[in-house]
């Protein structure tokens, strides 16, 4: 099959990015399975065994799709109009107009598919082979998220370690990101580290030597890749109950809690979680084969001409 991949960003990502990372997955995969893959994406995009097509906007991308493209898939810069071969689009985000979301779009989490009135979901995965598992563990809580973003809760997390003396490493920002989100002062504490930026085999080092992954959210989170990060690290899940998280984050693999005086329980439940249990939970659902799969099952009933979205 000839698998068309549309992304309005540089593929691969430099550090995190977590559409890019699952729009390269899937692009590899479906090379390495024999499939002809066209990526469209921001100019500079290169990846082994795939075609890489240039574009900067919606409009260059639907000018770059190939006329025997079997299926387009798109991650951002979806048609506002019917095409003439089967495609479809993926919900990356939230949006507050779900009623202008094209058709064909599919949820990446239940909770999602819920919120944005779809009934379509395919869960994200990620490559395993990008992460070690380690099941003796290291002192500190992690923290990896964008800091500056207010609703990632990284605040928060400096109260809720302080309130447990924990150590605590912060990755996915600088100390300068909590000018804006407040907790600058606290992350002077001799027991908090401010990593800054990470990716590769450093951030996958983080996260196999943390005692838990701390996901303090104060927003609807669609799936939260760094979830399955740390699982399949074997790192336990604390975190608040917003979004997908519930249906991601069962009591065998970490815990979850609302207030703040919840939060030393629900860090000692988490702590008693099995490390290859954990990973266990990633590897039979939330990996990038079990992605592409679901997909390419998408792929080929469109290709058939069913009616999926109804």
């Amino acid at each position: 099959m000839h698998i068309v991949l549309v992304c309005p960003s540089k593929i691969p990502a430099v550090q995190y990015g977590g559409t890019e990372r699952i729009v390269q997955w899937l692009a590899q995969l479906f090379a390495k399975q024999g499939h002809q893959v066209s990526l469209i994406a921001l100019p500079g995009s290169r990846l082994d065994g795939v075609t890489c097509i240039p574009a900067v906007n919606a409009k260059q991308a639907l000018l770059a799709i190939p006329q025997r493209a079997d299926v387009v898939h798109f991650h951002g810069w979806e048609p506002t109009e019917a095409l003439d071969r089967p495609w479809l689009c993926t919900l990356h985000g939230n949006t507050t107009e779900p009623e202008k979301l094209p058709t064909n779009t599919v949820c990446i989490s239940q909770n999602h598919a819920r919120r944005h009135q779809r009934s379509v979901v395919v869960y994200n995965g990620i490559d395993p082979h990008e992460f070690v598992y380690q099941p003796k563990k290291q002192n500190y809580l992690l923290f990896f998220s964008k800091i500056r973003r207010r609703v990632k809760g990284a605040r928060r997390a400096l109260t809720l370690a302080a309130n447990v003396q924990s150590p605590l490493v912060m990755v996915g920002g600088y100390r300068s990101d909590l000018l804006k989100t407040g907790g600058w002062w606290d992350s002077w504490r001799s027991d908090v580290r401010v990593v800054g930026e990470a990716g590769g085999a450093e951030k996958a080092r983080w996260f196999s030597q943390a005692k838990a992954l701390l996901f303090p959210i104060d927003w609807e989170e669609p799936f939260g890749l760094v979830l399955m990060e740390s699982l399949v690290s074997g790192t336990p899940v604390v975190a608040t109950p917003r979004g997908s998280v519930t249906e991601l984050i069962p009591p065998e693999v970490g815990a979850l809690f609302e207030k703040d005086e919840d939060f030393p329980a629900a860090l000692d439940h988490a702590l008693a979680c099995k490390p290859e249990v954990c990973r266990d939970w990633v590897m039979s659902r939330f990996t990038v084969d079990h992605c592409a799969s679901a997909y390419f099952q998408l792929y080929q009933r469109l290709c058939d001409g069913e009616n999926v979205f109804g």
